[in-house]
């Protein structure tokens, strides 16, 4: 039997840096664990189609926290572009921003179950991500979810790839490699298999190899399938202090 390792576990402190940075008691830690579960979980639940990548969570103290924000489409947390002057565009993209901001401490108290405290802090950084594994396991998952054949999926996000890479300049939105693999009852077939393809290369045994991982689920109406993804951004020597 093959011995399987998380991708980003298996590079922590190599390629991948700790999506959590803080430091606790044995009296606290349980419970920062699960405050940054929550904060992850209701933020990919409330704005999905934002299309997350990454959201690093460190604390300073128990009422500071700065959250570093990886998405494609920003739009949906901080609002879009108006056709109004510079200066008007940059009063509305704050005072959005401070509405997101303003929401995600509402989720911070509702979830330790107090009333708002001025004391609480939260710095917030948002980036524009390039294509990840994630939003390419969304964008599987949503035409998976609509009944379209696994097939006629790999032909579209090929497509889809290739206009990104066109409209928005990027040097590869394949990267170096990928692999995709679908698992479950494929096309409502009875008995389940796997399917997968692949482009490029991917050393899962190289530490050095920046490879993005993500793992999703596609409830379809003939049961759950499986998508995995598989990334190689490039292959470097930097590295993460643990």
């Amino acid at each position: 039997m093959g011995q399987k390792v998380h991708p980003l576990g298996f590079r922590v402190g190599i390629t991948q840096p700790h999506l959590s940075q803080w430091y606790a008691s044995k009296r606290y830690y349980s419970q920062y664990v699960l405050e940054d579960n929550f904060i992850r979980t209701i933020l990919l639940k409330k704005y999905k189609r934002a299309n997350f990548s990454k959201i690093h969570i460190s604390r300073k103290t128990d009422d500071h926290f700065e959250i570093v924000i990886h998405a494609q489409n920003l739009g949906i947390l901080i609002g879009t572009k108006s056709e109004k002057s510079e200066k008007s565009e940059k009063s509305e993209k704050s005072e959005k921003f401070k509405l997101f901001q303003k929401q995600i401490k509402e989720f911070i108290f509702h979830y330790r179950q107090s009333e708002w405290n001025s004391k609480l802090r939260v710095v917030l950084h948002i980036f524009r991500c390039k294509t990840s594994a994630s939003s390419i396991a969304d964008f599987i998952v949503e035409h998976l979810e609509r009944r379209v054949p696994y097939k006629v999926v790999f032909n579209l996000l090929k497509k889809h790839l290739q206009r990104q890479e066109r409209q928005e300049h990027f040097d590869s939105a394949l990267g170096i490699g990928m692999k995709i693999q679908i698992s479950g009852r494929l096309n409502g077939a009875e008995i389940a298999r796997q399917a997968s393809i692949r482009e490029g290369r991917l050393p899962l045994q190289t530490l050095q190899a920046h490879i993005d991982y993500h793992f999703q689920q596609a409830y379809t109406m003939y049961g759950i399938l499986g998508v995995k993804v598989w990334v190689l951004k490039n292959v470097t020597t930097k590295t993460y202090k643990i």
